[in-house]
């Protein structure tokens, strides 16, 4: 248990980051919901729960605190170690590419790598600009709003299964004014949509953690939502959105679908067809084209 009477000789943001980060040195918390090293985690805390930007000039890091802002900080911090809580449930902020995104615990955290491909052009794999995108499991819409953001002229679809997801991703959506460009939809992945809707890209994140892995997660984990981590059948959410994916594509359209440590089993399910698997974003990844998805239907004639 912490101290309260530790901060009374903290005085300044700098000051309690460094207080937080050895105090989550000495303790068995888990990174991995936006930082993975204690220095980040206490930075993320602070400046979260201050309400400034990660981008503040560094000369406030100087600024003394007030009794009322240490004893906020100082509870939050309590909860971290003592709870496990990730911050971006306790500051209800959450950081991801530069965007600032409203969490609660509706969501899973952001963290996917498919953002890294998002912010590079997805490594010129895709030859043209979308005009037309499908974010399937969109969560907090943070890669349909990364996509909108470097991608301005292009429309979006962001679908999920859960509408309390859908809440949080309208408010990020409404934050950056992208309301025009991102249509939030109830969706049991293709479930709702017309077949004769054509994207040019689809992005796909689903729940692929088997029950094994989720009995084996740090306590990080628990609080989020377990509709977005846990797929019963770890392949099955993933095998449908391949099965279909070729109605939904036009042309020369993409799927691009993160699996987790799926990628062995994928291979062992579809022998016959070559993945693509992205390095850049640990192998993790895979695109698939409009003729590769139809060829596994023709030989695959179910999920």
């Amino acid at each position: 248990m912490l101290l309260k009477t530790e901060t009374k000789e903290l005085f300044s943001i700098l000051d309690i980051i460094r207080w937080i980060t050895s105090k989550l040195n000495d303790s068995n918390v888990y990174y991995g919901h936006g930082t993975n090293n204690s220095w980040d985690e206490a930075f993320y805390l602070v400046f979260s729960s201050l309400n400034l930007s990660i981008n503040t000039p560094k000369e406030v890091y100087y600024a003394k605190l007030t009794l009322k802002e240490k004893d906020h900080i100082f509870n939050l911090v309590n909860f971290r170690i003592n709870k496990n809580i990730p911050v971006p449930y306790l500051t209800n902020i959450s950081w991801y590419y530069g965007l600032e995104l409203f969490i609660n615990r509706n969501v899973i955290i952001p963290r996917s790598p498919i953002g890294k491909l998002i912010i590079n052009k997805f490594f010129n794999i895709l030859k043209f600009e979308p005009r037309y995108i499908l974010d399937m499991c969109t969560g907090s819409g943070c890669l349909a709003i990364l996509m909108a953001n470097i991608y301005k002229n292009t429309l979006i679809d962001a679908i999920d299964i859960s509408y309390d997801a859908l809440d949080v991703a309208e408010i990020n959506i409404y934050n950056y004014n992208l309301d025009k460009q991102i249509t939030p939809i109830c969706s049991d992945l293709f479930q709702v949509l017309p077949p004769n809707n054509q994207y040019d890209l689809i992005i796909a994140n689903p729940p692929y953690v088997s029950k094994e892995e989720m009995n084996h997660l740090p306590k990080e984990f628990l609080y989020e939502p377990t509709i977005s981590l846990l797929s019963n059948n770890n392949l099955y959410m993933i095998k449908k959105i391949i099965f279909y994916s070729d109605q939904y594509l036009c042309n020369n359209g993409l799927l691009f679908c993160e699996v987790g440590k799926n990628k062995d089993k994928l291979i062992k399910q579809y022998p016959k067809i070559l993945f693509n698997w992205i390095k850049v974003c640990d192998n993790n990844i895979f695109y698939l084209t409009k003729k590769q998805l139809s060829i596994i239907k023709y030989y695959y004639n179910n999920y």
